[in-house]
């Protein structure tokens, strides 16, 4: 059965749902500023989508587009159905709201010293069995390093660094 999506907006019934869900989902170091993500859900290049089956909310996304790159910045599972397939289903409609297209994302980098990496592996094997593989690009910060994934086995970097400096607000490589 397909889930239902509703655009996240102040309107939406479940906002305040959606936006308690975020601040628990993701460590404070990955987490925009809720206002900034917001603003940027108004233009046609990010889409902040609420996930329902029937009337309860399962999760939402929130990806940046650019010239057929859809990067997948958040997908957060409700936590009162965790572990009920709901992210593989989540990802499932994503995919067919942009059949052919290239949807990337980015993971922790596996680490056997991190403390957390066994949950780094299962986030691996989560996305693989969605149909997403490593690529070679890892973006390292002042917090960890994250490696992408891909839907498709060719990914357009320099779009990829464009939708980036869309989102900060930079402007766009030539």
């Amino acid at each position: 059965m397909t889930l239902r999506t509703q655009p996240v907006t102040p309107r939406l019934p479940e906002y305040r749902q959606v936006k308690q869900l975020y601040y628990r989902a993701f460590p404070k170091y990955e987490q925009e500023s809720w206002r900034r993500l917001m603003f940027k859900r108004l233009f046609w290049r990010a889409d902040f989508i609420a996930f329902y089956d029937e009337q309860q909310l399962v999760g939402f996304t929130y990806l940046v587009h650019h010239h057929g790159i859809h990067y997948l910045l958040y997908l957060a599972v409700n936590d009162q159905v965790r572990s009920q397939g709901y992210g593989s289903r989540i990802l499932q409609t994503t995919r067919q709201r942009y059949p052919g297209e290239t949807i990337v994302l980015d993971i922790e980098q596996l680490d056997p010293a991190a403390a957390n990496n066994q949950q780094r592996q299962r986030r691996l094997s989560f996305y693989r069995s969605n149909g997403f593989e490593l690529t070679d690009r890892l973006t390292p910060t002042a917090d960890v390093t994250y490696q992408m994934l891909s839907n498709t086995s060719e990914v357009d970097h320099r779009k990829v660094d464009d939708m980036f400096a869309w989102f900060n607000g930079r402007t766009f490589g030539k």
